[in-house]
C-alpha cells in the first residue's frame, strides 16, 4: 500500500493492491472526509506498481501557501 499526503497530511492518496485478481483501488480523501475510489484492472496497473517500487514509504507534500 502507498499513500501519498498532502496538504499537511489531511488530504490523502492510498493505493491499495494488487488485489487477488491483479486489480488495484486508488482512493482520494479530502480532508473533509470526501471520498472517490478508483478501480484499475490489472491489464492497466504498470502505472500504479511503478510508482510503489519507486516509493514503498509513500509520497509526503507540504503545503505551500
Amino acid at each position: 500500500m502507498l499513500t501519498a499526503a498532502v496538504a499537511s497530511g489531511k488530504d490523502r492518496i492510498m493505493i491499495y493492491g494488487p488485489k487477488t485478481d491483479g486489480t488495484y483501488v486508488v482512493e482520494f480523501r479530502t480532508a473533509a472526509g470526501e471520498a472517490l475510489a478508483i478501480s484499475i484492472p490489472r491489464t492497466e496497473a504498470s502505472v500504479v506498481r511503478h510508482f510503489q517500487e519507486r516509493m514503498p514509504y509513500g509520497l509526503f507534500v507540504p503545503e505551500v501557501p
